[in-house]
Parts: structure tokens; C-alpha cells; sequence
């Protein structure tokens, strides 16, 4: 019996690191291009900005100014909260883990 749990114990471990591991590559993935679209973005955004600055300092002045600042700033408030709700709505860390020791603990509860 103990030979039985120590087996159940250390599959479910194996498992937990399995999922670890992938949980970190996942992890190092999105990191790696959120960097990427990150760099290339503010790229393209600092270039546009500037063009669009300079275009509406020449017709506007700073009520031009004003407004692209606050649709920028709309926007990245915009972005933010859908990071936010991406990161509240994606699927639990080792669910399958706890899944698993759920199911052991049906099997190992007493029967009435």
C-alpha cells in the first residue's frame, strides 16, 4: 500500500514538473514576443508621432498637440485592460496537477 502511494505520489510530481516546464517555456514565449512587438511598435509609434507632430504644429499648434495626447493616452488604456482581461481569462497553472490529486482523493476516501 505505502509502495502504491509513494508510486501515485511521485507520478503526480512527474506530472507537476512536466507542466512546470511547460508553464515556464509558455512564459519566456509570450515574454519574448511582447519584446518583440513591443520594440518594433514604439518604433513605428515614435516615427508616426513625430511626422504627425510636426504636421500639426504647422496646423494646429498645441490644441493638436493636446488632442494626439489624449487619444494616445486613451489608448494605451485601451491596451492595458485588454492584457488585464487576457491574463484573468487564460487557463490555470497546473490544472491538470490539481485535477489529478482531486481524482486521488476520491480513490482514497473511505467508502460508507
Amino acid at each position: 500500500m505505502i509502495d502504491s502511494l509513494l508510486g501515485l505520489m511521485l507520478t503526480r510530481i512527474e506530472l507537476f514538473s512536466v507542466e512546470l516546464q511547460e508553464e515556464k517555456l509558455r512564459a519566456v514565449q509570450l515574454l519574448t514576443w511582447f519584446g518583440i512587438a513591443f520594440g518594433l511598435g514604439l518604433a513605428g509609434l515614435l516615427i508616426g508621432l513625430a511626422a504627425l507632430s510636426l504636421y500639426l504644429w504647422e496646423v494646429a499648434r498645441y490644441a493638436g498637440l493636446i488632442t494626439l495626447s489624449v487619444l494616445l493616452l486613451i489608448a494605451s488604456g485601451w491596451v492595458l485592460r485588454t492584457i488585464r482581461l487576457r491574463i484573468r481569462t487564460g487557463r490555470v497553472p497546473f490544472d491538470q496537477t490539481i485535477a489529478e490529486f482531486r481524482k486521488d482523493r476520491e480513490c482514497l476516501r473511505p467508502k460508507p
